[in-house]
């Protein structure tokens, strides 16, 4: 949520020490594994023999940069790491996974693992219209809050988190600042960029601080079509990213008319996180809010923008198919599951729906 960091020059020191002192430690014989080929059983089940009949093209290393949350906490002491594990202190000597392009549409190479519960079904319960600038006031009303850390390059207005970032977690890669940070409990998901809505790079940290995936989606940021003379308006980014069962689930698109890449906007998508490679896209105009939800075997999203159609999605986790949806009075900007129920803010439109 939009909270700006209070200074606090001691602290950051500190933190600088910390880092230096996780460099030193660098020096050390035991040697890293790269980053796509690092192993953990949390993340990645069954990643040593993955499946022969994927059709999607295999990933490579990217060239050097141009410019169910769990409830045990992931951030452990510094020092408390598995013998030989990649130390996260820096991503500058590491090359990251350049992904294959999607297909910018709807697409299943394989089912990503999940179980086949019944879809949720969100009931509206409450409604009321807000003042569009009290987006505080919302998260604080009803003790919600993202699982997003602090970041250096956070600018006021920025969302960011309310916990600060943990001393061991990379502040830049090479050029590139950490522009969103998320806890989720057992894996952090790092991203990095030229700004908070420029984000390309994406690393994931397991509990041990081991960087286990590390990938570049340049290819998920130019759409395939664009509008005459909408060139410059729709280089999109990655949005938020969560790790279960070995797939990371991530979404990416650009912040404008989807008219301006012909509706090629918005996506959900699942990737392999031990080869990188993916398991499907959703459809388009499904995923553009700050964040989406996982829960169970299926995800919870939403689109909307100015005159466009807003709604809430719900989509199979395997399989990235769409179940439902429901009409919403304007794009939403956060979902946040609490106490059963799914608290939803639009851009003028506060919502709770249990979820039944």
């Amino acid at each position: 949520m939009p909270v700006t960091p209070p200074s606090a020059q001691p602290w950051r020191r500190a933190r600088l020490l910390a880092a230096a002192l996780l460099a030193v430690c660098a020096c050390q014989p035991d040697a890293a594994p790269p980053a796509h080929t690092s192993q953990d059983a949390s993340l990645h089940p069954g990643a040593a023999t993955p499946s022969s009949h994927v059709a999607a093209p295999a990933p490579r290393p990217a060239p050097a940069a141009a410019g169910d949350s769990a409830a045990q906490p992931a951030l452990k002491a510094a020092g408390d790491r598995a013998p030989g594990a990649a130390r996260a202190s820096s991503l500058d000597g590491r090359s990251p996974v350049e992904l294959a392009p999607p297909p910018f549409g709807q697409a299943l190479v394989r089912p990503a693992p999940a179980g086949s519960s019944a879809a949720p079904r969100l009931v509206k319960i409450a409604e009321q219209k807000n003042k569009i600038t009290d987006e505080a006031a919302w998260f604080t009303a009803n003790g919600l809050s993202l699982p997003t850390l602090q970041v250096p390059s956070a600018a006021a207005g920025e969302a960011s988190g309310s916990r600060p970032l943990p001393a061991f977690v990379p502040e830049s890669y090479r050029d590139q600042p950490l522009v969103k940070a998320i806890d989720h409990g057992d894996h952090l998901a790092l991203f990095y960029g030229p700004s908070f809505a420029a984000e390309r790079f994406v690393a994931i940290l397991d509990a041990a601080h081991r960087v286990v995936a590390f990938f570049d989606f340049e290819s998920f940021l130019t759409p395939p079509e664009i509008a005459p003379n909408e060139a410059e308006f729709v280089r999109g980014h990655v949005g938020w990213a969560v790790v279960k069962d070995g797939v990371l689930y991530v979404s990416s698109g650009h912040r404008t008319y989807a008219a301006s890449s012909k509706g090629k906007n918005a996506y959900l998508s699942a990737i392999d996180l031990a080869s990188g490679q993916l398991l499907w896209q959703s459809a388009p105009l499904v995923c553009n809010a700050e964040n989406f939800v996982l829960r169970g075997d299926h995800l919870l999203c939403g689109y909307g923008f100015t005159a466009e159609p807003d709604f809430l999605y719900v989509l199979e986790r395997a399989t990235g198919k769409v179940v439902s949806k429901l009409s919403l009075k304007s794009g939403p900007s956060f979902l946040i599951e609490k106490d059963g129920k799914l608290f939803v803010r639009t851009y003028d439109t506060d919502y709770v729906f249990e979820i039944r």
